[in-house]
């Protein structure tokens, strides 16, 4: 394979562009937004991106946005994709990114280095143009007068000598199932899979060979948690190779479903032996491909945009059919559609008033439909299609019960079925996604309502008749109560509920969640509004607002549902490294930064370059443009291996996973300390470590002992325990921190307070257990995050936790070992002598079994807390030394 640095021709050589546009009277644009104009760019949506600089597409009728070339969009460095699509008149926009991956990986992915607008030939067009390693890329995005469709055609051609190139595609991205998709094959039909989509292992070629389906669309399903509903059809139309003499020959094309993100797919030269279904034989020869000199490669594809969250908004705009209609007796219902071979065609829901009506393929003929409710009732119909009537006819559900919630009182309520009832089911989307056969809940999906006590809350929900228990909570400062509840169909049911009675005051501590997504996230689908509900409904106060690669003020939308004063909204960023570049071979992992300034126009809300550069770049980046703000490594070990990239220690961008047993000096630890030679940060330079995370739970005492290993060596650093929720499935505020902030008073507190305390170290993290530390000797008496001058103290340890945290064990660690382990309980008061002889930390660890109503409430965690350290100042001289320096 020939090296990289080939001859590259200057970007003026690349084809020109730069023709003034026709005149035009219509409402075609397609322009580089500009600050002056940004009132007339109807960006709208939870997933709206766009801002001052990148390139604007519109029609009247949709509205696109193309990032410029210097705002990374995805898993490849730089702009140039397509990040915002919707209608101009809607605020629907949840399109999240989608790369075109030349080589088909994100490492040999051609970076945009123009982007020009033009309108001709009666359409608005946004052109991308780039080159690498031999190859030129050209990307058309191009809107026509009043369609519905976005079209997208790239070239590949070959400029000079370069690496092989044998496919290519379009990753798009959606994870967490943001997007819920649907495959469709127009070709080959037995290659439709609809929402049963395979199980492909990635590191298994005869499992990743079986998982390339021949199938055109991809049809991406939005949330139905928002107001404006939204479904996007990814149409591979054609793959050409066009060879010197002008003959086009089609090429083979796949696509490739994952929960989190698909591919469309094609190969560089058309096989020998013509096959719809790619084969070991194809991948055989695959591997002898290569486009030439004077050759391009063409692909075309669409993007068809629907006004509502199923399949049908999409393919009655691509299906010449007959049309079938029906009546339901119940809104909330998802209706799918299956041909004679039992191959899913389309899933539509019902209108307001109940009805539906779905267009079916041409030459449909006898269609099953089968109808599934929010409570598990099915139904299905075997029909013929061959008239003109179609109609599948009344639909009548079994009536459900409802209970009356209760008002003005903030509370989590948990249900669960007994003697045969099953668990209720909040939030199914209705849509059956599995992969390999196994049903994958979405992330808003359990048997939870939050209720944070306003005005908006749900007064009342429907459940199916029968028997149910429900638990009733608000967070680990309370307690939880039961209840029986049994409902009967087609009658309203009450329950004498109480408020949660309060089982710890934090008096001044003060409680913060410090790393919580909401649907502006690309992997969250979950309403902001509904995000601050269910953090209200635990008890929690401090939200550190932690969108993806977004910086997002939401504390208009806490006043406005009147939640002032009972929580703080923070406003930060996760700043998310997903490529691979020479500054980050590895990506530089995610990390959080708070309090940081919205600005609105900007990208992504004026997120700062994370691509293309060194964490340590970005920690001076962020602490130049935003003083007073944090910066928290997040998450920085990995539990599954494909996760690594998230994880900063698994590689520290270099390709060396950090090793704790080594000094960070050392040849395998030292880029932590490799300088920035403009600003002076180095890697190690974050402010707070994330030690405990609520999604990586298993990975807890890993990142302990980094934690440990970095005090070990002078790296001050904070401690904490964050949730990382992205859904109503997994909670908020659990792990949280509580930060010592006395006499801070009521909400709002002041940012910069909680940024001193955070850096000082005066906080721990909790999943029940709460503690109370003090190292005392004679009148000297210190704290959380305080400095003991002499060697000998006595420690004191309170605990509390509800009555439904369980405690069990206490563990004194002194400069990372186990100086005592102890059985303990709630209520108990530890007396620790401690003795050290040189300067020395010591951290409180609590931990206790998860008991049956623990398990219930918060599945997969158990009761934890870890305190962040008190100095010991042995020799009382003022200055605290790191035991191993």
């Amino acid at each position: 394979m020939l090296a990289q640095s080939l001859v590259r021709p200057p970007l003026e050589f690349l084809p020109d562009v730069d023709a003034e546009p026709e005149a035009v009277s219509s409402l075609l644009r397609a322009e580089q937004m500009q600050l002056a104009k940004m009132d007339s760019y109807p960006r709208g949506g939870p997933d709206a991106i766009a801002g001052v600089g990148d390139w604007w597409l519109s029609n009247g009728v949709l509205c696109a946005a193309i990032s410029d070339v210097e705002h990374d969009a995805g898993i490849v460095s730089g702009g140039g994709s397509l990040v915002d699509l919707g209608y101009c008149d809607r605020d629907d926009d949840q399109w999240s990114y989608a790369n075109f991956l030349t080589g088909l990986s994100k490492d040999t992915a051609i970076p945009v280095q123009r982007i020009h607008a033009e309108i001709r030939d009666g359409g608005a067009e946004i052109v991308t143009l780039g080159q690498r390693d031999g190859l030129r890329q050209i990307v058309r995005y191009r809107l026509e007068e009043d369609s519905q469709t976005l079209n997208v055609q790239v070239e590949i051609s070959r400029y000079a000598e370069g690496p092989a190139l044998r496919l290519s595609g379009l990753f798009t991205l959606y994870s967490q199932r943001a997007l819920s998709p649907f495959s469709y094959s127009s070709y080959a039909p037995e290659a439709t899979l609809g929402f049963a989509q395979k199980q492909i292992d990635r590191h298994d070629t005869a499992s990743l060979i079986n998982g390339l389906m021949p199938a055109d669309w991809n049809i991406l399903v939005g949330s139905d948690a928002y107001e404006a509903g939204v479904s996007y059809g990814v149409q591979l139309e054609s793959a050409e190779l066009i060879t010197a003499s002008g003959t086009r020959r089609s090429l083979p094309t796949f696509l490739a479903v994952f929960p989190d993100y698909s591919m469309h797919g094609w190969m560089t030269r058309p096989l020998w032996m013509q096959s719809e279904r790619l084969n070991w034989l194809s991948m055989l020869q695959n591997r002898f491909m290569d486009i030439d000199k004077k050759e391009r490669l063409l692909a075309n594809f669409n993007v068809v945009v629907g006004k509502r969250s199923d399949v049908a908004s999409v393919t009655d705009q691509i299906y010449r059919g007959p049309e079938l209609r029906g009546y339901s007796s119940h809104q909330a219902v998802s209706f799918s559609v299956w041909d004679r071979h039992e191959r899913a065609v389309t899933q539509v829901r019902p209108n307001a008033d109940g009805s539906f009506r779905v267009r079916l393929p041409d030459r449909a003929q006898r269609v099953r439909v089968s109808a599934v409710t929010p409570w598990g009732q099915r139904k299905a119909r075997e029909l013929s299609v061959v008239d003109s009537r179609n109609d599948s006819g009344r639909w009548v559900f079994t009536q459900n019960g409802e209970l009356s919630l209760p008002r003005n009182v903030a509370m989590s309520l948990y249900f669960f079925g007994v003697d045969g009832t099953a668990d209720p089911e909040f939030g199914d989307d209705l849509l059956a996604f599995s992969e390999g056969g196994i049903a994958l809940r979405n992330e808003d999906q359990g048997n939870r309502i939050d209720l944070a006590g306003v005005p908006s809350d749900p007064e009342r929900i429907s459940l199916p008749e029968g028997h149910y228990r429900v638990l009733v909570g608000r967070g680990i400062e309370y307690d939880i109560e039961e209840y029986l509840l049994t409902v009967v169909a087609g009658q309203r049911s009450e329950l004498p509920i109480r408020p949660p009675q309060r089982a710890w005051y934090s008096e001044d501590w003060r409680s913060a969640d410090l790393h919580v997504h909401s649907g502006a996230s690309f992997d969250s689908v979950l309403p902001l509004q509904e995000r601050l509900r269910s953090f209200a409904a635990q008890g929690a106060e401090l939200l550190v607002a932690s969108e993806h690669n977004r910086i997002v003020d939401g504390r208009n939308a806490v006043a406005a549902m009147g939640l002032n004063g009972v929580l703080q909204l923070v406003v930060g960023s996760e700043f998310t490294g997903m490529a691979h570049t020479a500054e980050a071979p590895f990506t530089i992992g995610h990390s959080n930064a708070f309090p940081l300034q919205a600005r609105p126009e900007q990208y992504a809300g004026g997120i700062p370059k994370i691509e293309g550069r060194a964490l340590r770049e970005l920690i001076a980046d962020v602490k130049r443009r935003d003083p007073g703000a944090l910066f928290q490594l997040n998450h920085p070990r990995a539990v599954a291996p494909l996760d690594t990239d998230l994880a900063f220690f698994e590689h520290l961008s270099v390709g060396k996973e950090y090793d704790p047993a080594l000094p960070l000096n050392s040849e395998n630890n030292n880029s932590l300390l490799k300088v920035d030679p403009a600003s002076g940060a180095r890697d190690i330079d974050f402010d707070l470590l994330e030690v405990l995370n609520g999604s990586e739970f298993a990975v807890y005492e890993a990142v302990r002992d980094d934690w440990f290993s970095l005090l070990n060596q002078g790296a001050r650093r904070g401690a904490t325990g964050n949730s990382d929720s992205h859904g109503r499935r997994q909670h908020a505020a659990i792990p949280r921190n509580y930060i010592y902030l006395p006499e801070s008073g009521g909400l709002p507190i002041s940012e910069a307070a909680l940024v001193e305390a955070l850096s000082e170290g005066r906080s721990f993290m909790t999943t029940g257990p709460f503690m109370a530390l003090t190292l005392r000797e004679g009148d000297q008496q210190a704290g959380i995050g305080d400095t003991f001058a002499g060697r000998r103290a006595e420690l004191h340890v309170q605990l509390r936790s509800a009555p439904w945290v369980e405690l069990e064990q206490m563990t004194i660690w002194v400069n990372g070992r186990i100086y005592r382990q102890l059985p303990c309980r709630a209520n108990d008061h530890k007396v620790i002598e401690l003795v050290v002889e040189e300067d020395a930390w010591v951290v409180v660890e609590v931990s206790g079994p998860a008991g049956d109503r623990y398990r219930q409430l918060y599945p997969g965690l158990h009761p934890l807390a870890l305190s962040n350290p008190i100095y010991f100042d042995a020799n009382r001289d003022g200055k605290w030394r790191a035991p191993l320096n």
